[in-house]
């Protein structure tokens, strides 16, 4: 294992995300932007309030729709977050191993397109991925505590619109933590010890989704970034029984 690739280990461990700095050159942002944003105008011209309100577009999940026009720019998106290139950042940041039940390999789930708003300027609720169709805190806490869900983020443009709370992936809430992020003061800007990650375009970033975290959504400057979600689960293995006789 290589120094970079330990320190980057080292640091998911520690503070729940790393940033690689310059992943993409001026060339390979361009190609994705033009693929990424004929998504993003078509969306925007379907809808009133998808790719104008939302935080972002569902690049994968919606790609029939959004790439019906430009086939081959979803091919190329795919290729991009399912790369080895890409994979290979995530190698080593799963519980495989630790016996409890994950494998190294990520799972590709969806791919999202981050864009500014057009008609208001607001702020994202803190949270763990964890939460979302989960309302018991105890389960929820379980799975933080035994599972593994990760963001690949690379800038098209400059982004510094996340936040995240460094460490909050490895542990539970504090008290004030839990009475914000399940409470009504959801997008508070004083989360304790949170911390700005500010990427120039180019960059990328990889980061824990049990992490406490959240991002603000404006109309300028402009936004332009995919954040791609891997799990690192095993299948489920289904089972039939035996027809009775």
């Amino acid at each position: 294992m290589s120094t970079s690739t330990r320190d980057r280990i080292d640091a998911f461990r520690a503070q729940g995300f790393f940033i690689m700095r310059a992943f993409l050159d001026i060339a390979e942002r361009a190609e994705l932007r033009r693929a990424c944003d004929a998504a993003l105008l078509r969306t925007r011209a379907l809808s009133r309030e998808t790719g104008h309100s939302t935080p972002s577009i569902s690049l994968l999940t919606d790609g029939a729709t959004c790439f019906q026009d430009d086939p081959c720019a979803l091919e190329l998106i795919s290729a991009f977050v399912g790369s080895r290139r890409v994979c290979e950042l995530l190698a080593g940041l799963s519980r495989a191993g630790a016996g409890e039940g994950e494998e190294d390999a990520p799972r590709l789930k969806d791919a999202h397109y981050y864009h500014e708003q057009t008609r208001r300027d607001w702020d994202g609720d803190w949270h763990r991925d964890s939460q979302f169709g989960q309302s018991d805190p105890e389960i929820e806490r379980a799975i933080v505590a035994t599972t593994t869900s990760v963001h690949f983020r690379v800038a098209l443009e400059d982004d510094d619109r996340l936040e995240i709370v460094p460490g909050s992936h490895a542990r539970w809430d504090t008290p004030d933590e839990l009475r914000i992020r399940r409470g009504a003061d959801r997008t508070t800007p004083h989360m304790p010890n949170a911390a700005r990650v500010a990427l120039r375009a180019g960059d990328a970033c990889i980061f824990h989704a049990w992490s406490i975290h959240r991002a603000t959504y404006l109309r300028a400057p402009p936004r332009r970034t995919i954040d791609a979600l891997y799990t690192f689960a095993r299948p489920t293995v289904r089972r039939w029984a035996l027809p009775a006789i």
